[in-house]
């Protein structure tokens, strides 16, 4: 009965280390995966649309996309990333002065469940540049 027990407990903290570390490997690695194609997440964790509305002050986006409007409040540690892989090039790194109506963006919530605060967004590349993207790049 004891080691029965010890077993299920040993393969519970196995999980749950696993799951874990994929969560990690996943947030490590999303800057390389392109808008609307992050495993698990695009499309039901994250909102994609078309930024409609930019409040510079609030530091909020609202997006209009299939599932109609949203919108999501920027922090400090929201990550911003511009896709160029339609251009194939990596991914760069981004800001808040990337984010202007009319451009395409992929937010994930940092608590899918409240969908109020951007855990990272992600910008596609326009074709004749933007405000920071040609500097940062990997």
């Amino acid at each position: 009965m004891r080691r029965r027990r010890l077993a299920s407990v040993l393969a519970l903290a196995v999980a749950l280390l696993v799951s874990a570390d994929g969560a990690h490997a996943q947030r490590a690695t999303e800057r390389y995966i392109p808008l609307g194609q992050s495993p698990g997440a695009s499309g039901t964790l994250t909102s994609i649309g078309t930024i409609v509305a930019v409040d510079r002050e609030a530091h909020r986006i609202s997006l209009e996309g299939p599932t109609g409007r949203v919108t999501a409040a920027l922090q400090d540690s929201t990550s911003i990333w511009i896709d160029r892989h339609e251009r194939g090039l990596g991914a760069a790194t981004g800001s808040f002065a990337d984010c202007y109506e009319g451009r395409m963006a992929e937010v994930k919530y940092a608590d899918p469940d409240t969908r109020q605060v951007a855990e990272w967004v992600k910008l596609r590349a326009e074709g004749g540049g933007s405000r920071t993207e040609n500097h940062s790049t990997f």
